[in-house]
């Protein structure tokens, strides 16, 4: 995972907020994020919703995060506020599949108050969905995140929502509009309708359905929508194929 250690490295030669660092573990990014020190330095653009990239800062450790706090969020007239603990019920749900693809993500209190704040994945933004996926490098990290939307009921998987990070890695981000116990997918990856998933996923969806949710994933969904992780999760490993949309319609605007 991108991100740790040290000042502002690479700031004053770009004049970008962003920095890039080492590398750092899931847990001990987990444990910065959800304990650190927040320093606000400016809204994200383009967002929808009050979006911010952070500074979090514990002993010596100094990571950036996006913060989105619930007095931010627009309401929805079909989901519930509080979107902000969907962000952090993907990752727990990344987690437990072992699939990686959503950076670490925590709900905490901040300087505007409750939201999440995720880890930012430092990344080239001229990549996204549709730059990538003729590229077989990153064939099985999408396919898995084909399948991750469709267990996690994603409502917005835009192309500008997959990221190529400078660990080389695939990571998807903006993941609010997920988990309602209805199904809402909505989604720019259908590439791979009908193609088989590989053994290795159909594996991690079996022992999600035998296992159950987590508990901190648990403690973020309802009881209807802990019940539909389930249910599509088991649905998906039975069927054992990636989806056709037959409709036409399940695909966000825009697209980016």
């Amino acid at each position: 995972m991108p991100t740790e250690g040290g000042s502002g490295a690479g700031t004053e030669a770009t004049g970008s907020p962003f920095r890039s660092r080492p590398p750092i573990d899931d847990s001990d990014a987990e444990e910065v994020l959800r304990c650190g020190e927040v320093d606000v330095l400016g809204r994200m653009p383009w967002s929808s919703n009050a979006t911010f990239l952070v500074d979090v800062r514990r002993g010596d450790h100094l990571l950036q995060g996006v913060y989105k706090p619930g007095r931010g969020e627009r309401p929805l007239h079909d989901f519930p506020p509080g979107l902000f603990r969907r962000e952090a019920a993907a990752w727990e749900l990344a987690r437990q599949l072992g699939w990686g693809l959503i950076p670490p993500t925590v709900v905490r209190d901040g300087p505007l108050g409750e939201g999440s704040i995720q880890l930012y994945i430092p990344c080239d933004y001229d990549h996204h969905f549709f730059t990538l996926r003729d590229d077989p490098d990153h064939v099985a990290a999408l396919q898995r995140l084909a399948a991750f939307d469709l267990v996690a009921n994603s409502a917005d998987r835009k192309g500008g929502h997959v990221l190529l990070g400078d660990d080389g890695g695939v990571w998807a981000v903006d993941n609010a509009l997920c988990f309602h116990h209805q199904f809402k997918v909505r989604t720019v990856i259908w590439d791979w309708g009908g193609e088989p998933l590989a053994d290795d996923l159909l594996a991690d969806l079996g022992r999600l359905a035998d296992d159950g949710l987590s508990e901190p994933l648990a403690t973020l969904l309802d009881p209807f929508e802990r019940d539909a992780v389930l249910t599509r999760a088991a649905a998906l490993g039975q069927d054992g194929v990636l989806p056709f949309d037959p409709t036409g319609r399940r695909i966000p605007w825009p697209l980016l």
